[in-house]
């Protein structure tokens, strides 16, 4: 229905002006005002609205993803800036809140800070620094990022009040990887260059995970099947469980 409507996402804040300051001075992002709301251009064509809300209530997942190749400059130029990064209990991070995948965090290496409005952004390497360390290349399969990949990604938020939240945020993670994401009935599929799609599936569950306890089921295939397809699947395996 709508696989050529040029979709944007969007969040709130409190103040306009501190977030056009925020963006567009201290991020260096592209950001145009009207009618009292910001746009941000991003980098590859993407769009984000920002809107003013009286009962602006910080979102609890990362609503923007922005990626580096090297995220030790890029939390040391936040640092400089004044921004002051996120720390959580749950999660390890060193003293500068950078948490990474060799202390067991799955994704790319990344940090969190937050805007004015307290909506939560990060930073994450995934340029050449990281993609020499992606599944794809340890698996021994192809580096140079030709090779095209399907996963089919299924996304289960766990006692959390509303479902969508995790679920949006997984999505626009996924999206900012640079891959194709198709949202089914059932299920949602990510296609691209294999590196591009591995980085995609941790960008997902990172935003996903950041809502509140989540499961990600993700499945390679070597093609896209259709809603019935899946459909069919999974109802066989629920007569063969049950």
């Amino acid at each position: 229905m709508f696989s050529d409507s040029h979709a944007f996402a969007g969040f709130s804040v409190d103040d306009i002006a501190a977030a056009r300051a925020f963006y567009g001075e201290t991020l260096g992002l592209d950001v145009a005002e009207s009618g009292g709301m910001l746009t941000l251009h991003l980098a590859g064509g993407g769009r984000v609205l920002i809107y003013p809300k009286p009962d602006h209530v910080p979102a609890s997942f990362t609503v923007l993803n922005l990626p580096v190749d090297d995220i030790d400059a890029a939390v040391d130029a936040l640092a400089a800036a004044g921004v002051t990064p996120e720390l959580y209990q749950s999660i390890p991070q060193d003293e500068r809140g950078i948490a990474r995948p060799d202390v067991g965090i799955p994704g790319p290496p990344i940090a969190w800070f937050k805007d004015p409005a307290g909506n939560i952004l990060s930073v994450l390497q995934t340029g050449s620094r990281f993609e020499t360390d992606t599944p794809s290349t340890a698996a021994g399969g192809r580096s140079d990022g030709e090779s095209e990949v399907n996963l089919q990604l299924s996304i289960y938020p766990l006692r959390q009040p509303h479902l969508r939240p995790a679920i949006e945020a997984a999505l626009q993670a996924a999206r900012g990887e640079g891959v194709g994401v198709t949202v089914g009935r059932l299920s949602t599929f990510v296609h691209g260059d294999e590196p591009a799609v591995f980085a995609a599936l941790r960008a997902a569950f990172r935003a996903a995970g950041a809502a509140g306890s989540t499961v990600v089921v993700a499945t390679l295939t070597t093609g896209v099947p259709s809603d019935e397809t899946v459909a069919g699947i999974q109802d066989g395996l629920a007569r063969r469980q049950g």
